[in-house]
């Protein structure tokens, strides 16, 4: 075998293996994206289960506790850069997340926070 020969033989080969590789990735590549398919079909049938499950009946002979999410508040309170219906908003927002009555809320001050980015 000469010189030539064997140098066209190394490329056959060589090609030949990328060619072997490349098809092997891609099936690959098939493979792990329906398995992904798959796996979120399956959880997305679990969180429907689950969702389904929550008991949403009321049991009127408990007694729920109302709060008062309205009224007034007063104090003094360190305001930075904000106007009055900022502050309000905020302190409206902070009654309603925290299950506080307006009037037991007790906020000491309020600023912007600054980004230094």
């Amino acid at each position: 075998m000469s010189m030539g020969e064997r140098f066209i033989l190394g490329i056959n080969t060589t090609i030949i293996g990328m060619l072997v590789v490349f098809i092997v990735l891609v099936f690959l590549s098939y493979i792990i994206g329906f398995q992904s398919k798959i796996l979120q079909k399956l959880v997305k049938t679990q969180d429907k289960k689950e969702t389904n499950d929550i008991d949403l009946k009321v049991d009127f002979n408990e007694e729920y506790e109302t709060i008062e999410k309205t009224g007034f508040t007063s104090g003094e309170a360190t305001v930075v850069d904000a106007d009055d219906e900022t502050v309000a908003a905020i302190l409206a927002s902070v009654s309603f997340d925290a299950d506080i009555p307006l009037n037991e809320l007790k906020i000491k001050s309020i600023k912007p926070i600054i980004d230094k980015n």
